[in-house]
């Protein structure tokens, strides 16, 4: 094998394929395609391109093969497979037009700035989409069928998105296209669409929701203050996978997946009425990736994705086997409001920072105001280290 052209082949019809594109489908000794782009390339030369790994075995035994990938190479293609396989010097890219780019071409908008998914083939949380659509003027989507246009619309309507527009672009340049507003119909399963949002937000909530803002019943919550140094302590990216264990009424998982739109938070609780509490609270700030995880830790533990964040807000007796349970390289932070938790806490993290907070809020009594104190709480945090 000498080279590979990966040939883009734009978004189908034949009208977009380029001049370069023919010409390297012409000249290659054989074309691996997808059904879908078999009527580009003679019969003779087509060769089917799944399973990938018997057509890129056969690729081996070839001196000059061609690749044909719908749209782009460079977007959201099978271009990282072939390099990773045959390295970036055996192969010879011919640039397309994207299925996208001819989608805002159809309606004569720019694109520069709109925000690319894919959730073709791809795994694309729900979450994950409402963030950038709440982020951004304009999200420009990748759907198959199964992440089709229905799954996009009820994501964002479950994310509390429902005002914001969607567009769904199918066949693109070809004679039956279809682009319009989203419609409850079937759809191609290779359809593409726009959602705009003409009040963007300019990005993460801020952390520190009001007490209020939460359902509580009787369950203990975590304050609003101590809240704020607990994220701050957790330090955590947008991608963060966290356990709350002993979550309460959900009011830290709450401020959690709020700051992880790309990740995934556990809140993990025992009791009735908080598992209540914490649904409730889940559904009024629309957090699609906030699971509510029932039962006695450690034990649910075992079930769940590894954490890079774990917060220890209510663990009971159990503190020990909880830690034990946690691996290496978690950022842990946990609250304590008596010494006994406190000296165990101390006793467990390695090399763990720890600070006493001690509040005060301003309350109306008659006609005076007075500051009342609550009870001052302990925050550590540490990272585990290798378990002994």
């Amino acid at each position: 094998m000498n080279w590979i052209d990966v040939i883009s082949a734009g978004p189908g019809g034949a009208e977009l394929l380029t001049a370069q594109a023919k010409a390297a489908i012409e000249n290659a000794e054989a074309v691996f395609c997808a059904q879908r782009n078999a009527d580009l390339a003679s019969p003779d030369k087509r060769r089917p391109l799944t399973p990938f790994e018997d057509a890129m075995a056969a690729m081996e035994g070839l001196t000059h093969p061609a690749v044909l990938v719908s749209g782009d190479a460079g977007l959201y293609s099978m271009l990282g497979l072939l390099t990773r396989r045959f390295g970036r010097e055996c192969l010879r890219v011919i640039p397309g037009v994207s299925s996208l780019q001819a989608f805002c071409a159809r309606l004569s908008i720019p694109w520069q700035n709109a925000k690319i998914l894919s959730a073709h083939g791809r795994d694309c949380a729900p979450e994950a989409l409402c963030h950038y659509a709440r982020t951004n003027p304009a999200v420009l989507l990748l759907l198959d069928g199964e992440h089709d246009p229905h799954w996009a619309r009820r994501s964002l309507d479950a994310g509390g998105l429902a005002d914001l527009p969607l567009t769904v672009g199918e066949r693109i340049s070809l004679p039956d296209e279809c682009i319009a507003s989203y419609e409850n119909r079937p759809y191609d399963p290779l359809s593409v669409a726009l959602i705009q949002n003409e009040r963007p937000l300019p990005g993460l909530p801020a952390i520190g929701l009001p007490d209020d803002a939460f359902l509580r019943g009787k369950t203990p919550m975590t304050k609003r203050e101590i809240r704020i140094q607990v994220l701050a302590a957790l330090q955590l990216p947008p991608d963060a996978v966290v356990w709350d264990v002993g979550a309460g009424t959900g009011s830290v998982s709450v401020e959690c997946a709020r700051q992880c739109p790309l990740g995934a938070v556990y809140a993990v609780e025992r009791g009735g009425d908080a598992l209540a509490l914490i649904e409730q609270n889940k559904q009024q700030f629309h957090l699609q990736n906030l699971h509510v995880i029932p039962g006695e830790a450690p034990e649910v533990l075992a079930d769940l994705p590894a954490p890079t964040h774990v917060f220890l807000g209510g663990t009971g007796k159990r503190t020990k086997e909880i830690y034990d349970t946690l691996p290496s390289g978690v950022r842990v932070v946990a609250t304590a409001v008596t010494m006994e938790s406190a000296q165990e806490f101390a006793a467990l993290l390695p090399d763990y920072e720890a600070a006493q907070i001690a509040v005060s809020r301003l309350e109306k009594v008659g006609a005076y105001r007075m500051f009342r104190a609550s009870n001052p709480v302990f925050v550590f945090s540490a990272v585990k280290g290798e378990n002994p």
